[in-house]
């Protein structure tokens, strides 16, 4: 996808600010002439936070004449500092430059663009390039002004801004170059106008309902009054009558505040988004910090034995050996800041891989996982969500949109580990690869996670279920069978006493009696049958298996003829998994055929298979199988429902026999 014509001119501006800023450290180490030649490289390499604040502005919103203006700012200072220390080498320092007056000539009026314009019209329309209320219209016009009459004056006055004894290559003849030198008073205009900036940027904050928003104005006000404090400061240096230069460094020192409380703004509270910006900064920011102290290290150590000339040479040759490896370097580098493990999955994994080894307890897993995953890819918010709920989550949901990628485990789809995207736009295909590499990692956790707490939930419903069972044995004891026999005792007694004088009555009450026990034993089948099926007692499992198998018509039951005795709980949980197995057979799969087998040794081993449709894809389990699961689970067994090939589904179940 081709990149927007204004994202190509910040990358540009920011490596032409790069550019400059390797230039004026060339030019101040060449043609070393006063303090300056140190102090203006230092000043230019700080000043590369600008342009970067500034293309993360406009990347952001294109419209945002802040974002522009800045970038302006991060390529006129460099370039006028660079002008400046060519200009003091030829007037200053005798040495044979080129076109000296036009190297002054840039010296001039880049300032305004450098310094000049962000103190004022900048923080105005801070930060989304409008004003905070019409009422502050005339002060931008005013600034608009004496930013126009500044420049104006610096390119088409008699003299050069920093050397006034040279002529200006660009002046104007007669009374319109006095109008012009006297159009350069508009710059003591700056000082009250940056400070009613200062107290726009207050007023906005004290507006702003956005909490975000107001925490990251919170820090960038205290920039705007710095800068403005700074501007002071040069009036001050101004007229004491020192040159004009010399307040260089209280000018910058605001701006350089503006800009790092503005980028920690857009880090902290997403004021804007810079992530590709900053990832190239990093690199090449850096890259060029230390080309730069390799070349002045290397310049200082030959010149002691060679010319200059040679000693800048050899300084070069140095400084760019040094160059490309380190250039690989710093983007791992900077990629692991910037956009975390997307470049490295196998670091992704391991780390997450940790993160479950420090989990103490089940319930710490998930919420380790998506707070993992979220540091790992630097995202403003993961969640885990296993069914319908949310069960972790970490980062804060914002505006942006959310991509859901599914957790898989042995072919069952048990939730969505969930990502929401940048600002700066969709995942890419190296972080969406990664995603799904960790959900496969998620799935497994939270499927383990799962089956913990359904053990737990289990053991809490057994020994509930167990104590409910005696409750009601009690009850249908005591309200049931309790009753009736003791009706067939006293009727026993009545007839008794009939059996020698009313043989008739005697017979009646024995016909009665039979009919009460006749119904006593059904409550006692009735109770019996939901403890245990009588047909695992009469037939054992495999037996009562094939029972319920010809009953259904396409299933057959493979198992041993000569079953081993088996523990009551093992038979009972085989029985309930195959019939719930059995059952979603005739009910679901629509297969021809179905096959249950059976196999005991160390544990007993229950495969229930047919050639049905077999699993649809991303399937969650209902009520049948979990309930088929918990059987198992409850015996410490495991029951897994997986597609059997070349179709069809096949469901095994492991019941160990040792434990039980």
């Amino acid at each position: 996808m081709r990149a927007h014509p204004a994202e190509v001119v910040t990358r540009a501006a920011v490596g032409v600010a790069v550019g400059l800023t390797v230039a004026c450290t060339t030019v101040g180490v060449v043609h070393y002439t006063t303090l300056w030649s140190v102090l203006l490289p230092a000043v230019a390499v700080a000043f590369l936070s600008v342009p970067v604040v500034g293309a993360a502005m406009v990347r952001s919103d294109r419209r945002n004449a802040v974002g522009w203006i800045l970038v302006a700012a991060g390529v006129g200072l460099p370039l006028a500092c660079t002008g400046y220390l060519l200009a003091e080498a030829a007037y200053v320092g005798g040495a044979d430059i080129p076109g000296a007056e036009w190297a002054g000539w840039w010296d001039g009026w880049p300032w305004v663009f450098a310094v000049g314009l962000v103190p004022t019209v900048g923080l105005l329309l801070f930060p989304d390039g409008r004003l905070p209320s019409p009422r502050w219209r005339p002060v931008l016009w005013v600034c608009v002004v004496q930013m126009t009459a500044l420049l104006l004056g610096l390119l088409f006055s008699p003299a050069l801004l920093d050397f006034p004894d040279q002529a200006n290559p660009t002046a104007l003849p007669g009374v319109w170059g006095s109008v012009a030198e006297g159009l350069g008073g508009a710059v003591a205009l700056t000082a009250p106008l940056s400070t009613l900036a200062a107290w726009s940027v207050r007023r906005r904050l004290s507006r702003t309902r956005e909490a975000d928003q107001a925490r990251a104005l919170a820090l960038v006000a205290p920039a705007a009054w710095l800068i403005a404090a700074s501007w002071w400061g040069c009036l001050v240096i101004a007229v004491w009558g020192e040159a004009t230069i010399t307040a260089l460094p209280a000018e910058v020192f605001g701006m350089l505040a503006l800009a790092v409380t503005s980028w920690v703004a857009i880090r902290r509270y997403g004021l804007f988004d810079g992530r590709q910006v900053l990832n190239r900064t990093l690199v090449y920011g850096l890259l060029t910090t230390l080309v730069i102290a390799v070349y002045l290290a290397v310049a200082a150590a030959v010149r002691v034995l060679a010319s200059d000339a040679v000693s800048g040479a050899v300084a070069v040759a140095a400084a760019v050996l040094i160059a490309l490896p380190l250039r690989d370097v710093l983007q791992r580098t900077a990629n692991r800041l910037v956009y975390g493990y997307r470049d490295d999955p196998y670091g992704a994994l391991v780390r997450l891989g940790r993160r479950l080894e420090a989990a103490a307890a089940a319930d710490q897993v998930l919420p380790g996982v998506a707070r993992t995953v979220r540091e790992a890819l630097r995202l403003p918010y993961v969640a885990v969500r296993v069914g319908v709920a949310t069960v972790a989550e970490a980062g804060r949901p914002a505006s942006g949109a959310c991509e859901e990628f599914p957790l898989v485990f042995a072919g069952e789809t048990i939730g969505e580990l969930v990502a929401q995207v940048r600002d700066e736009g969709p995942f890419t295909v190296s972080e969406r690869g990664l995603l799904t590499g960790i959900a496969g990692q998620v799935a497994a956790a939270g499927h383990a996670v799962s089956l913990t707490e359904d053990l737990l939930r289990s053991r809490e419903r057994l020994v509930g279920a167990a104590e409910e069972e005696r409750r009601r044995l009690r009850r249908d004891l005591h309200d049931g069978l309790g009753p009736t026999l003791a009706g067939v005792v006293l009727g026993l007694h009545r007839a008794r006493r009939h059996l020698l004088t009313d043989a008739a009555a005697a017979a009646g009450q024995m016909d009665t009696l039979t009919d009460q026990m006749q119904q006593a034993v059904a409550d006692v089948r009735r109770l019996v049958y939901g403890l245990r099926p009588p047909a695992l007692d009469e037939l054992g499992l495999v037996g009562a298996l094939n029972e319920q198998a010809r009953s259904l018509g396409i299933i057959v039951v493979e198992g041993p003829a000569r079953q081993p005795a088996l523990p009551a709980a093992v038979e009972v949980a085989a029985y309930r998994i195959a019939m719930e197995a059995m059952t979603n057979t005739i009910r679901h799969a629509r297969a021809s055929h179905g096959t249950v087998r059976v196999v005991i040794d160390d544990a007993l081993r229950l495969e229930i298979s047919d050639n049905g449709t077999g699993l649809p894809d991303g399937y969650r389990a209902g009520v049948g199988i979990t309930s088929m699961r918990e059987r198992a689970a409850e015996l410490s067994g495991t029951c897994v429902i997986e597609p059997r090939a070349p179709h069809g589904t096949l469901v095994r179940a492991v019941i160990p026999l040792e434990s039980t």
